[in-house]
């Protein structure tokens, strides 16, 4: 049984990565475009090509944590390093100088995204290998990824609603975002400071259900790939993640340039999506006690997905409580179901170790977030893209035709990619049932190697 004190030390370096990721989602994007002054075409390839190099260095940081042994303890010494990187980073990315040409707009987001990606790698890679070696209890791992999602929770409301504190000013001039988004980062830098510190204390002293491997990379790789429970689930999360990045992508133009929301009132629905997503884990984790992880997944994600269709082409503008109710307590309340999908990646893990004897944690966790990675860059890209062809121009009112295509992009243009990994799922064949037969023999050997020694 882990303390309840490792389990949220553990868990907290969550917020500041978190923070991250939702600051990148919502606000990157919308920041080159509209204060720094960067086409939105130029603007996604950059963050396209700066998630592509994530994407290729999460499986090496996978891979180099699981060999990883050192006095400072397994892959602890990652958190240190890579919150200290990621603080700078944030910094670094949201306070850019005067530029006045395009290539170097360009050339300074793509270097400063692909400065935050490496250190985001290094923190977040080796901290989510840990949950699957911190604890081999089914239920126990269910209730840490719902501590640890909420915590991320905590941080996404920090994403989400810092620069709104810091900018709260209406009609502000592309100077003052910028300084304001300047001061922001100080901030943030300092929470992920913070967190990942905590979490490096917290597990010191937590004994890890881990051992050493010396199995190269190729041969890891082409291992999880033969895993036949883990290719479907890897395609539903690439598919899932692809429509969720879009939404990122563009909330923040949908919010102020179609639904013509006031700073602050988009700012209280954010919030509220996620306070409502963090309270719904306590119900999605207990319902997955009676029903397994698999059917209340399959539930929420088809009803995020079809409720993202048919709701948020027809808000009508102006309106401040329709989307504050439908998408913000509605729609947050089904994304907690997410929770479950990290958590069966660890039973699937379980499954690798009893057919080869192999724990692969890291490299399993890096290949995940490889495929997560990939789909973003292909949203945020894609996005940057039909911005520029559907006609839309920063700092102005757009015009109904545009207006009109950013309302279908984000609520079917979203929806439909939610609706096809659900359709994945629910060929899922890796039941509950046998989660359980995995983890009754994982059980035995670990009985046996204890009698052993």
């Amino acid at each position: 049984m882990i303390p309840t004190t490792t389990r949220i030390g553990y868990s907290i370096a969550e917020t500041g990565i978190n923070a991250v990721e939702t600051l990148l989602r919502l606000y990157l994007l919308i920041f080159y475009t509209d204060a720094v002054g960067l086409a939105p075409g130029w603007a996604g390839l950059a963050v396209a090509l700066g998630l592509c190099w994530d994407a290729v260095t999460d499986p090496l940081m996978g891979y180099l944590s699981d060999r990883w042994y050192s006095c400072l303890g397994g892959r602890r010494p990652f958190l240190l390093l890579g919150g200290l990187l990621l603080g700078i980073s944030v910094y670094i990315l949201f306070s850019p100088p005067s530029l006045e040409t395009t290539a170097t707009k360009f050339a300074y987001l793509l270097a400063g995204f692909l400065f935050l990606n490496t250190a985001m790698t290094i923190l977040s890679v080796p901290h989510m290998a840990i949950a699957a070696e911190i604890t081999v209890e089914p239920d126990e791992r269910s209730t840490l990824f719902a501590i640890r999602f909420a915590c991320g929770n905590i941080g996404a409301i920090f994403g989400a609603g810092l620069p709104g504190f810091f900018a709260s000013g209406e009609g502000l001039q592309p100077i003052e975002q910028r300084l304001a988004m300047n001061e922001m980062s100080i901030w943030l830098a300092l929470i992920v400071w913070g967190t990942a510190g905590w979490a490096w204390v917290a597990i010191a002293k937590q004994p890890m259900h881990r051992a050493a491997t010396h199995i190269e990379l190729r041969q890891s790789l082409v291992q999880i790939w033969r895993n036949p429970a883990f290719r479907p689930l890897l395609l539903a999360y690439i598919v899932a993640t692809f429509g969720v990045a879009i939404n990122g992508a563009l909330a923040l133009y949908y919010y102020r340039y179609r639904l013509l929301l006031e700073e602050q009132a988009v700012q209280l629905i954010l919030v509220v999506f996620m306070l409502i997503l963090t309270l719904s884990l306590v119900g999605w984790v207990l319902l997955s006690r009676k029903l397994g992880k698999l059917r209340p997944l399959l539930l929420g994600v088809s009803l995020l997905g079809f409720f993202s269709c048919v709701t948020y082409p027809f808000f009508p503008p102006g309106n401040f409580w329709v989307p504050l109710l439908v998408g913000g307590v509605l729609l947050g309340s089904c994304v907690g179901s997410v929770v479950l999908l990290d958590s069966l990646l660890t039973d699937v893990i379980d499954y690798d170790q009893v057919r080869t004897g192999i724990q692969r944690s890291g490299v399993y966790f890096g290949v995940w977030r490889l495929g997560a990675k990939i789909a973003r860059a292909l949203a945020v890209a894609g996005a940057g893209l039909v911005l520029e062809v559907i006609g839309f121009t920063p700092n102005t009112v757009q015009s109904a035709e545009v207006s009109e295509a950013l309302a279908w992009l984000f609520g079917p243009g979203v929806g439909v990619f939610l609706v096809l990994a659900a359709l994945l799922l629910w060929q899922y064949r890796f039941d509950d049932a046998k989660q359980r037969q995995v983890r009754r023999i994982l059980q035995r050997k670990e009985v046996l190697a204890a009698q052993a020694s």
